[in-house]
């Protein structure tokens, strides 16, 4: 094994810094670094750098990493800053190594409360789409929001998606009029990863995220398939290709193509009430990658293109009643976004520099029965990121400038609610560290943000602070907490397209401001073993507090919806418990109880529960994979508990006589069976709500188009029935 030292520098007021790499420049994280005498060690960190005190006198230094002889290095009073470089590999005699990890776990490393969904995860289920990637995990969950427009919407800590902050590798996108479908436009194949952040995150990517951070990791041209091909169709018309196409180029370039086409052709009416139980759909969507990376920096360019149409409503005219109550939307997005990373600025690999830089064009065309919706948004977004330490790598801070520019134009019938807004700000980020030589890692993280921003549109001077801690009991034994404000610029009809979907006037307040919030959060994860056999529990407890919230009241008239600023309490409390444990080689049990208080003070001084938020739910998944890797069998049961629906009371018995006040409990059944065929085929084959629970009635007023009552948008179950689906994955260089 050899050392060289490579880059030094003559400072001897600094510590001790440098980075640890193999002859390939391909940093090593965790190696063990310390001085010879046992005065002070370190281990690498995630960027394979390290920090020790710098001496007076000449010393010896010592690494150690798994593979590699350990070896010393002489080290002169006036280096401190080195990067040494490890060669010679430790002849090791041929080991099979067999580690058991779950598929869905939350960070032991991670100061934040990050639970993160493996791509191994997301294959257990069919996940089309981001927004079908949450069925088997606890701390998301995904909604109808109407019978009639197939608006899918997603709930974290029992509030809206609207108040959790929306990510594609770090990157906030898809805001505004591209709200309603956001998630429907990453298709699943893409997905290598997802990160869930819950409560008050960090403050680098913004000041909204009031409930946490859904970041979407993609995959790497590099890292990826040069070529991977997805097909599946599905009992309700549904068909989907998906086709990725990577190549390394030169040197250290690589470019990858994404291609994804879909449609859902049916005329099912299950509940035999005139209307499309889901709307038709023909979506094409693609996403060329551009990377290229080295030891001292990374840059990627990317364009995004889609195109999205959906039809459905009325099936045919009713007699007496001319026309159709039709539903037609279409939407096309483009966006063009880069990033590029410099570490080691003047030879210190602690400093790093990374700008980001994004701009979007998107149109939305829809008509919901009588109403007209046209919207065209603008977007600019760019952030420039620096980070460096204060005295060793115990102290790190994170400073950052950024700019967000939207300019939509909207219109809904008659009305125009066209506005243009910008956003600079620029914000702060220290972390402290403490060591602990015994674990091994950090046993105590402290991270405290704060960020200033100019809401153009409001014309507000916003301050966001923001704190996470993270202490080690052990290396199993982990306890988080967190606390911070949040702060949410409207989009009113975006947000809620799915009530244009009726007849209701829209009645909206003319003092609407931003929304703001201050959450806190608190997390104890506990890994152990029972019988031998890995388990994992964690307890979520959060609590938000609305300062300024808007409230889209339902209940206080049956022809009108309400949107007003909340005059008196408005918060939300979730806890989640959950529980994984493997039984056996290859089968694991997951386990997740959640329970959501959701409540605001109405117009009428009364503080009420917040309609269809299930106040309990539950989830069971069991997962098995045979010793062979050959067959991989799935299933999973939601349990969801009594939900209050909107006051019917205003509204004449004959239309609402199928309507309950508050929803049963209910449960629906999922599975899926997966077989490999050699190295490069793979087919799945599953069936969804395999117990048929449906809610039979979707639409007030069905039989009635015209009728002010009319109203599509108290859904609190599955309309569909029973659905199956068949799969198929196939590459040339193994699945």
């Amino acid at each position: 094994m050899t050392i060289t030292n490579l880059l030094y520098a003559q400072n001897t007021s600094q510590p001790l810094t440098g980075i640890v790499t193999n002859e390939q420049e391909e940093l090593l994280i965790g190696a063990t670094v310390f001085w010879k005498d046992n005065s002070a060690r370190t281990i690498t960190d995630t960027a394979g750098r390290f920090s020790l005190p710098s001496r007076k006198a000449e010393g010896t230094l010592v690494v150690q990493y798994v593979g590699y002889t350990p070896a010393e290095v002489q080290v002169l009073p006036e280096e401190n800053n080195l990067w040494i470089e490890v060669t010679g590999v430790k002849q090791l005699r041929e080991v099979t190594v067999t580690a058991h990890g779950f598929d869905n776990h939350v960070s032991t490393l991670e100061t934040r409360n990050v639970e993160s969904i493996t791509s191994k995860e997301l294959r257990k289920a069919p996940c089309c789409n981001l927004s079908e990637s949450f069925e088997t995990n606890g701390a998301v969950d995904v909604v109808y929001s109407n019978a009639l427009t197939g608006v899918k919407e997603i709930q974290m800590l029992g509030l809206r998606g609207v108040y959790s902050q929306f990510m594609v590798e770090n990157r906030p996108t898809m805001s505004g009029i591209a709200t309603p479908f956001a998630f429907e436009y990453i298709p699943g194949t893409w997905l290598d990863g997802i990160q869930l952040a819950k409560g008050a995150s960090s403050v680098k990517n913004g000041n909204a995220g009031i409930s946490g951070q859904i970041n979407a990791e993609l995959v790497k041209p590099h890292l990826d398939k040069p070529l991977f091909v997805n097909a599946f169709t599905s009992t309700e018309g549904r068909g989907e290709l998906n086709v990725h196409l990577n190549k390394k180029g030169k040197g250290r370039i690589s470019n990858g193509l994404l291609l994804h086409g879909s449609f859902v052709e049916n005329r099912w009416d299950m509940n035999d009430d005139n209307f499309y139980d889901a709307p038709q759909r023909q979506q094409l969507n693609g996403l060329y990658r551009a990377f290229y990376e080295s030891p001292d920096m990374c840059a990627q360019f990317n364009v995004q293109a889609l195109t999205d149409r959906r039809q459905g409503g009325q099936i045919q005219a009713l007699d007496g009643i001319p026309g159709l109550f039709s539903i037609d939307q279409n939407n096309d997005r483009v966006e063009i976004w880069g990033k590029m990373g410099i570490e080691g600025l003047g030879g210190k690999p602690y400093k790093q520099i990374g700008n980001m830089i994004a701009a979007s064009w998107h149109r939305s065309d829809a008509l919901y029965g009588p109403n007209t919706y046209t919207a065209a948004q603008r977007s600019f977004y760019w952030q420039t990121l620096y980070q460096t330490i204060i005295g060793t790598t115990d102290h790190t801070l994170v400073v950052a400038p950024s700019f967000q520019y939207d300019d939509i134009q909207e219109k809904v019938n008659e009305g125009d609610l066209s506005r243009k807004e910008a956003v600079p700000g620029a914000m702060a980020e220290y972390t402290f560290s403490r060591p602990n030589l015994q674990m091994g890692i950090p046993d105590l993280v402290v991270v405290f943000g704060t960020r200033v921003d100019w809401n153009s549109r409001f014309d507000q001077l916003l301050f966001t602070p923001r704190l996470s801690a993270k202490y080690n009991f052990s290396q199993n034994s982990i306890a988080r907490l967190s606390a911070g404000r949040g702060y949410r610029s409207p989009n009113l009809i975006a947000e809620n397209i799915s009530l244009l979907a009726s007849n209701r006037a829209l009645n909206i307040a003319g003092d609407l401001g931003l929304e703001e919030a201050w959450n806190y959060g608190l997390n104890f994860t506990q890994n152990f073993e029972v019988a031998g056999k890995e388990a994992s529990a964690s307890l979520d407890l959060y609590r938000t507090d609305f300062v300024q919230q808007i409230l889209v009241d339902v209940d206080q008239s049956p022809t009108e919806v309400f949107f007003y600023n909340v005059d008196g309490k408005s918060y939300s409390n979730s806890l989640l418990a959950t529980l994984q444990y493997n039984i056996l080689p290859g089968l694991d049990i997951k386990l997740a109880y959640k329970w959501n208080d959701v409540r605001a003070t109405y117009s009428d001084g009364v503080l009420r529960t917040i309609p269809l938020v299930a106040r309990h739910r539950g989830l069971a998944t069991i997962d098995y994979t045979t010793p062979d890797k050959v067959w991989m069998f799935n299933t999973r049961v939601q349990i969801v508990g009594t939900q209050r629906l909107p006051d019917n009371s205003m509204v004449p018995h004959e239309y609402t006589h199928d309507f309950p006040a508050v929803s049963p409990t209910y449960a629906i059944w999922n599975a899926q069976v997966s077989r490999r065929f050699g190295k490069n085929l793979e087919i799945y084959i599953g069936g969804e709500n395999l117990n048929g629970f449906q809610q039979h009635n979707a639409i007030i007023a069905a039989r009635e188009p015209g009728s002010p009552y009319f109203n599509g948008s108290q859904i609190w179950a599955p309309i569909m029935g029973q659905t199956a689906y068949l799969g198929v994955r196939f590459s040339p260089s193994g699945i």
